[in-house]
Parts: C-alpha cells; sequence; structure tokens
C-alpha cells in the first residue's frame, strides 16, 4: 500500500485536472478522489480564489485561477528540492 497524500498533493491533483476546466466528475476521477472528499477540497480552493467556477451549458466547471498556477508551480519546486 502506498502512503496517504497529503492535503497539498490533492491541492495539486485537483488544479492539475482543472487547468484547462473540468466539472466534478472529470475532478473526481482526475485526481482519485471522492465525491465528498471533492466537494470539501473544491469549495477549500473556490474560497481561496485557487479555482474558479463559471456555467457551460447548464453544467458547472471548475477552472484553475492564475493564484491556484502559482501554487501548483511553487509546490512543483518544493517537491523537486526535498526529493
Amino acid at each position: 500500500m502506498g502512503d496517504k497524500r497529503s492535503r497539498f498533493e490533492i491541492f495539486v491533483a485537483i488544479l492539475k485536472v482543472a487547468s484547462t476546466g473540468a466539472n466534478m466528475t472529470k475532478i473526481v476521477y482526475g485526481a482519485n478522489i471522492n465525491f465528498k472528499m471533492a466537494q470539501f477540497y473544491i469549495e477549500y480552493l473556490l474560497e481561496r480564489d485557487f479555482l474558479a467556477l463559471t456555467s457551460k451549458n447548464g453544467k458547472k466547471i471548475y477552472t484553475t485561477t492564475d493564484r491556484g498556477r502559482g501554487f501548483v508551480k511553487k509546490y512543483s519546486e518544493l517537491d523537486v528540492m526535498v526529493e
């Protein structure tokens, strides 16, 4: 069994999936989390302006913001430093 992912690893996974726009289902499968976790983390990321919410054809689409992309970049840089 693998190690449990950190909150930051889940943030990054969600932000990467949503980089070009994604609905809830795409985020759940792409980030490998369940719907309950997705709802919690998406709300958290929306409140902090890491994700933006839009509507397309009546469906909710989540897109990574500039602030979210900056977070992914900084996290990736730190991850490389500590490997």
